[in-house]
């Protein structure tokens, strides 16, 4: 009788697994179908973007909101959790995000209402950090905003220099919204013809080598800098290929997105600069 009953509970075991991962394939199926469909086409800019979840369902998500026509917004979240609790917190603030961000161009007042509905939502200790930024498409000029995210990468074209764009701010879902308010601060950047933007999450600074060796920001931002002048295609493939070799055969550890855009305008014909 112990035999048969171990057989009947391997069976089981096999059977629950099965179920299992048949669900985590279909989360990841609608999870995929939720990020963007398209990398936009705007005149005059270059723009590209990376995203590899280090499980079958991931807690990042970016986006490229249609604004209207002079305006569109590149975003990159990261929310504290993996698997399918992760997912449903990036589900959920996605569809927060699309709804405040069709009202308002002011990234400041977006997060200012998403943190309030994610508070009210998600558990206690889960949060989302969020990068926001909305580019005027005609003046060149770009308002962002940091929810406790990792810093913008801005390369300079015309002195090649690597720049941190960094606004204050605190993570959403944390505060029921005073503090988160008085702590969320916009930027305006005006880019130049040339220069490149880059936007991503934590999985790919913190990423790990075989004997615990994080690839780290200077070491990001110095492969940006070698590498921002080419087409955002070639730039993007050698970030993710000079991560890769630093990963070497290690297991991922956590998500990684990446968003950048690249001003192809000419020194000839720059767009208006506002002071």
């Amino acid at each position: 009788m112990g035999l048969l009953k171990n057989k009947e509970e391997a069976a089981f075991d096999q059977t629950d697994k099965k179920m299992v991962e048949h669900e985590l394939a279909i989360a990841a199926d609608i999870q995929e179908n939720l990020m963007p469909k398209k990398i936009p086409q705007i005149p005059g800019f270059e723009v590209t973007a990376y995203y590899k979840p280090c499980q079958d369902v991931g807690g990042d998500y970016y986006d490229f909101l249609e604004l209207d026509n002079e305006h569109i917004g590149f975003l990159v979240a990261d929310v504290a959790g993996k698997g399918v609790p992760g997912a449903l917190v990036m589900v959920a603030t996605r569809a927060y995000i699309r709804s405040e961000a069709e009202k308002n161009l002011s990234p400041r007042e977006v997060a200012v209402r998403i943190n309030q509905l994610l508070y009210e939502d998600i558990p206690r200790g889960m949060f989302v950090t969020m990068f926001y930024c909305i580019l005027d498409i005609k003046k060149g000029i770009l308002t962002c905003l940091s929810a406790g995210h990792n810093p913008m990468v801005l390369w300079r074209c015309a002195t090649n220099s690597v720049h941190i764009v960094n606004p204050n701010g605190l993570a959403l879902g944390i505060d029921r919204g005073p503090v988160f308010e008085r702590t969320v601060k916009e930027q305006q950047v005006q880019l130049m013809p040339g220069d490149r933007f880059v936007i991503y999450t934590d999985g790919l600074v913190e990423a790990m080598s075989a004997d615990k060796q994080m690839y780290g920001s200077q070491r990001f931002y110095r492969k940006c800098k070698e590498t921002a002048s080419r087409e955002s295609s070639e730039f993007l493939s050698l970030i993710v290929k000079g991560v890769e070799e630093h990963v070497g055969q290690a297991s991922p550890h956590d998500d990684i997105t990446i968003v950048t855009c690249r001003s192809v305008y000419s020194q000839d014909t720059p767009y208006p600069v506002v002071a």
